[in-house]
């Protein structure tokens, strides 16, 4: 990956939506992981992951993108290495908090 583009996404930048794509009737948000979850970013991704709820539930996206509000949401963590430790109790934790909150959670580790 190129070191450039990897501090413009991901838990370098909490308030920012990396990326987002309708498949298959489903919005898909993501988040975009290049270096490791070690315990700071771990927690700096709950921050990102409290802003995407937040983007989805307090009404930012049904006001910037009307038209999407009615699909299902998926927020798709897409990380370069395989988490471990806290990171990887995290991201077994998360699913069920987003799903609670009637968004799904997927993610996905890169082929090295």
């Amino acid at each position: 990956m190129d070191p450039e583009m990897d501090r413009k996404y991901g838990t370098d930048h909490p308030e920012k939506i990396d990326a987002f794509v309708v498949r298959d009737g489903t919005l898909y948000l993501y988040i975009i992981q290049a270096d490791e979850l070690d315990g700071e970013r771990t927690l700096a991704l709950q921050n990102k992951l409290n802003n995407y709820l937040a983007f989805i539930l307090d009404g930012q996206l049904e006001e910037e993108y009307p038209d999407m509000v009615e699909w299902p949401k998926v927020v798709r963590l897409e990380l370069r290495l395989t988490p471990v430790g806290v990171a990887a109790e995290f991201l077994n934790l998360v699913g069920n908090a987003l799903e609670a909150e009637g968004v799904g959670f997927e993610f996905h580790v890169a082929d090295d």
